[in-house]
């Protein structure tokens, strides 16, 4: 019997990171597995399986799995070798027709991240990398700092510090610094980790 030639698909191990996976180039921040760049994870078909399939409809499938930040959705659609214009046309379209909204994905964004977290240097870093303007994201770290619910950033690391190592205080420099340092992987401020940890200098 001959031997089958076709090569055995593999099974991606790739980690999930809850729906916000970036094909952008840029490396993650430390401390936190995020995919590496350059290749569209989003379910659907490459380039060769879409014939007949319109940038819109593509764009509009992306959209349905999760928000998208422009630059996001521009590098999926140019992964699928649509022309640039067609890209702009459609991207235009779909921001007038309010089913593109950078506000929306930025919102979404920090509502999730924060919940996971992660601080707000991480998530500015984070945003910034996914081609969000910097004054956006300032502005939308500040709504959350006066919502009706705001984010109390040195209780959140508190808890991300309590959930890490337990609710002891680290019993020398040595510990405290190498969970000074977890905490700045996770993006809160030098401010925020000596609050943290009730007060104080680190040094």
């Amino acid at each position: 019997m001959p031997r089958n030639h076709w090569p055995r698909r593999k099974r991606s191990t790739k980690p999930e990171d809850g729906g916000f996976a970036s094909s952008l180039p840029g490396p993650s921040l430390p401390g936190e597995a995020l995919p590496e760049g350059g290749a569209v994870d989003d379910g659907l078909p490459p380039p060769a399986a879409r014939a007949g399939s319109s940038p819109r409809k593509i764009a509009l499938d992306i959209l349905a799995r999760r928000e998208h930040s422009v630059a996001e959705l521009r590098e999926k659609l140019q992964a699928r070798e649509f022309p640039a214009d067609d890209i702009e046309q459609t991207l235009g379209a779909l921001i007038e027709d309010g089913l593109l909204s950078e506000e929306r994905f930025v919102d979404s964004f920090l509502a999730s991240y924060t919940r996971r977290g992660h601080g707000p240097l991480w998530l500015r870093a984070e945003l910034e990398r996914r081609g969000i303007d910097p004054a956006r994201i300032s502005a939308a770290l500040a709504a959350q700092e006066v919502a009706d619910r705001p984010v109390d950033w040195v209780a959140e690391a508190r808890a991300v510090r309590a959930k890490r190592f337990g609710p002891e205080q680290p019993a020398d420099y040595k510990e405290r610094a190498r969970q000074s340092r977890f905490l700045q992987y996770r993006g809160f401020s030098s401010e925020q980790i000596r609050a943290a940890f009730g007060g104080g200098d680190e040094d």
